[in-house]
């Protein structure tokens, strides 16, 4: 499904590079890119139904960024870009042709395109004159000076083995492996479904927390000092014994205003993004009918893997 999510995007980015906007002035000056305007309306190339003009041509060399610009000085860098807008129109033909314009897949990809234009005019556009302040950063620090610190973290791999003697048997083979053996071990012994396709790696944890991994894997973990060895004992936990195995470590960080101010203003701007985002859904709900049975989805059933159980 990759190749055809690929066309999918090339079908819809052309469509709207290609196509001209109902908002273009009906009169524009001449010349433009050194072109008369007969110039610029002259057949450059035809693809099928498709026709790009000298103009079309001129106005997609002009998009491009300065460094490319200069790329296809040449009249052979200019013959590679045509070659490459041809092959372009050719596989957005084959796609239209094979009927991909009507495939769900593709009808769900230009919504989300237009959404992503919807957004970008009505709220990333206005946004642009609101710039996050200083004081609105020094403000939010000084709210909770300890919100972009971080805890010490560490990173481990676990097999998770119900069977005790069996789980023996694999600490003593784990214990005298290097990680690549460890991930090999996992793969092939560890009765976790969820961790075993990446080899038992949980990524980095904090000592305290919810959810997986349980409380005395965390433990073990971070009784570990060296980052490659295996915790010397089996943890019991969720149903079975887990052999832990330390990847990695976090020291703990505390960030001062300097070192944080950044990771604020990030943080603020995402926050009035969404604020900004939700205000125009509302003011959409106030406008637009809408009917929710929220009672229908009593019927709706998801099949949820069986977790391990924590302690």
């Amino acid at each position: 499904m990759a190749w055809k999510r690929g066309v999918i995007i090339l079908f819809w980015l052309a469509a709207a590079g290609c196509s001209k906007s109902s908002d273009e002035p009906a009169a524009e000056e001449w010349p433009k890119h050194g072109l008369t305007e007969a110039q610029a309306n002259e057949v450059l190339a035809k693809i099928g139904d498709r026709t790009i003009t000298v103009g079309e041509f001129a106005e997609r060399l002009a998009s491009q960024s300065p460094y490319l610009q200069a790329r296809f000085e040449s009249p052979e860098r200019r013959k590679e870009f045509l070659d490459n807008l041809v092959r372009y129109e050719l596989l957005v033909y084959e796609a239209k042709r094979r009927g991909y314009a009507d495939d769900p897949e593709v009808q769900r990809a230009r919504r989300s395109i237009m959404i992503q234009e919807l957004v970008e005019q009505e709220v990333d556009a206005p946004l642009q004159d609101q710039a996050i302040t200083d004081e609105e950063v020094q403000a939010a620090y000084d709210a909770d000076p300890t919100e972009f610190d971080r805890p010490a973290q560490v990173r481990a791999s676990d097999i998770f083995i119900e069977d005790r003697a069996k789980a023996e048997a694999i600490l003593k083979q784990a214990t005298k492996a290097d990680r690549a053996t460890f991930s090999r071990l996992a793969r092939e012994h560890s009765e976790d479904e969820i961790t075993k396709g990446n080899s038992g790696d949980l990524q980095f944890f904090t000592a305290e927390g919810d959810g997986q991994p349980s409380t005395a894997v965390r433990k073990a973990a971070f009784s570990i000092t060296q980052v490659g060895s295996v915790y010397p004992e089996l943890v019991k936990a969720g149903g079975g014994y887990h052999i832990v195995m330390l990847t990695g470590k976090r020291a703990e960080l505390t960030r001062t205003y300097e070192q944080a101010k950044r990771a604020i203003r990030h943080k603020l701007t995402r926050e009035r993004k969404e604020a900004a985002t939700e205000a125009l859904a509302e003011r959409l709900r106030k406008e637009v009918s809408v009917e929710v049975d929220y009672k229908a989805l009593e019927a709706v059933k998801v099949d949820v893997p069986e977790l391990p159980k924590t302690p």
